[in-house]
């Protein structure tokens, strides 16, 4: 699956975690560092099995949790509007 940010929402990096401001809901989010490297690393062009491959190299995580805990974690964003499916 690809994915990419929904362009409502406004977002920054502070001290390694992402802070998410759904423009639509004025709703904010805080992302842990993995979640905040998820969000930095969806842009549209990755799948979610890469972006999933790419924590396995910076984190302590097989590939099999990886894919589990990213699937997961996308379709939390996407039920949240903040993420939207690429075709």
């Amino acid at each position: 699956m690809i994915v990419t940010r929904n362009p409502a929402t406004a977002w920054r990096v502070i001290a390694g975690e992402a802070v998410v401001l759904s423009l639509d809901s004025k709703t904010l989010r805080g992302l842990n560092p993995v979640g905040s490297r998820v969000w930095e690393l969806i842009d549209g062009r990755r799948s979610t099995d890469e972006i999933a491959a790419q924590l396995v190299q910076e984190f302590d995580v097989d590939l099999a949790r990886a894919l589990q805990e990213v699937d997961v974690f996308v379709r939390q964003l996407l039920a949240k509007g903040l993420l939207t499916e690429s075709a």
